[in-house]
């Protein structure tokens, strides 16, 4: 159902018909791991310029890995990860296929 690169990749899914008989299948919530399951493999100091997508791509090696990086960082809202100018944010080490390891 989703790209192996995904951050639903594996994760359950639930199946139901309406009342016209139309199936529909849904992904069952993701829960971001614990702070302490995650490995990082740098720090960077976040600029005016930073987008999340652009450092997953310097980082990591794709632009898909973003929630990579905001699940290191904790945050709820991937623009909370490089909204302070000057914040220093952890890299996490690549967890996901096609990723730079």
């Amino acid at each position: 159902m989703f790209d192996e690169r995904s951050r639903y990749a594996g994760q359950p899914t639930r199946e139901r018909s309406t009342q016209a008989g139309r199936r529909v299948v849904h992904v069952l919530p993701r829960l971001a791991p614990p702070p302490d399951a995650i490995q990082h493999g740098a720090r960077h100091l976040v600029t005016d310029s930073d987008r999340l997508d652009g450092l997953a791509f310097r980082h990591l090696g794709t632009p898909e890995a973003w929630w990579m990086i905001a699940d290191a960082n904790r945050a709820m809202h991937p623009a909370e990860v490089v909204a302070t100018t000057g914040a220093e944010i952890a890299i996490p080490l690549p967890a996901v296929p096609g990723a730079r390891r």
